[in-house]
């Protein structure tokens, strides 16, 4: 069994340098999967030259960790030729839009707070003398350049230097925003692999190493709910739900594919065995033999 793992560049200005540290969850994983007979690859897509026409599967599993423009690109090709990827690119994709991720999960029932899109942020002020609200890039990720907008005072120094204006080709920028909703201080991240659910609880912003994994929290039986309907709402197989919480209101205000799991001690386990059951289920040797690319565009990476 061949399992490709794709990973973002360490240094995007130097793709090509050889992957170095991976976090030590997604080092287990790959230890586990090595365990049962796997062969890993790490491959960093952004280190390669793909003769596209000539993409094809050469693994029976591809873990989409990196969901840079290239990487769901060749996630993509490899998705239209057959292979078995997780998370899927569509799903992936989907969720760099904070504008359709939010409106799919309320339509699916999940709470979340209440939100707007724009392109002239000016348009939020109406909105502002009713409360406060976060200002979030529509592809933003990790809490980058998020800002919080408590008056009309506010809106109006963003508007003069944060206020995200238009593209590379010109196009206006969507403003993504969403009202201030309670919240007892503490985000809870929950981590879903298929059907099972742990939850974490993080302060924000995060500080220190020992903020990053958090303490195990209390799962109510509303929010493990809220966290599978969120996986059906969006395609998704290993994520992670970020929640705000607040008595017995909670708001679902981010989600995330394959995040990095730290935190759930059986995390690593029941990832393994869910990657080498899907690998088995739908990889190459599961299915009629068919022609299999190798050459210029072959997804070759450095061995794990």
């Amino acid at each position: 069994m061949r399992v490709a793992i794709f990973l973002e560049p360490e240094d995007p200005a130097n793709p090509g340098a050889p992957v170095g540290h991976i976090n030590p969850v997604t080092a287990e994983v790959i230890a586990r999967l090595e365990e049962r007979g796997a062969h890993v690859d790490l491959v960093v897509p952004e280190a390669s030259c793909f003769d596209v026409a000539a993409i094809r599967p050469e693994h029976d599993l591809y873990v989409l960790k990196s969901k840079t423009p290239l990487a769901l690109s060749v996630a993509g090709v490899l998705t239209l030729a057959g292979a078995v990827i997780v998370n899927t690119v569509e799903s992936c994709q989907l969720i760099r839009d904070k504008v359709a991720t939010t409106a799919l999960l309320a339509r699916a029932g999940v709470p979340v707070p209440p939100s707007w899109a724009t392109g002239d942020a000016a348009l939020l002020q109406p909105l502002l003398e009713e409360g406060a609200m976060w200002v979030k890039p529509k592809q933003g990720s990790k809490g980058r350049g998020v800002r919080r907008l408590a008056d009309p005072a506010e809106l109006a120094a963003f508007l003069q230097t944060d206020q995200p204006s238009a593209d590379a080709s010109g196009l206006p920028l969507p403003v993504f925003a969403q009202r201030e909703v309670p919240s007892n201080g503490r985000d809870l991240k929950t981590y879903v692999v298929a059907d099972s659910v742990w939850a974490i609880a993080k302060p924000w912003p995060i500080r220190t190493i020992e903020d990053k994994y958090g303490v195990p929290a209390a799962l109510p039986a509303e929010i493990r709910a809220a966290a599978l309907a969120c996986g059906r709402a969006l395609g998704l197989e290993i994520y992670g739900v970020d929640f705000l919480v607040a008595d017995a209101r909670f708001f679902v205000v981010d989600v995330n594919a394959i995040p990095g799991f730290r935190g759930p001690e059986e995390g690593p386990r029941r990832i393994a065995s869910y990657l080498y059951a899907r690998a088995l289920r739908g990889g190459l040797a599961a299915r009629a033999p068919t022609a299999v690319g190798t050459g210029a565009g072959s997804v070759e990476g450095r061995s794990g």
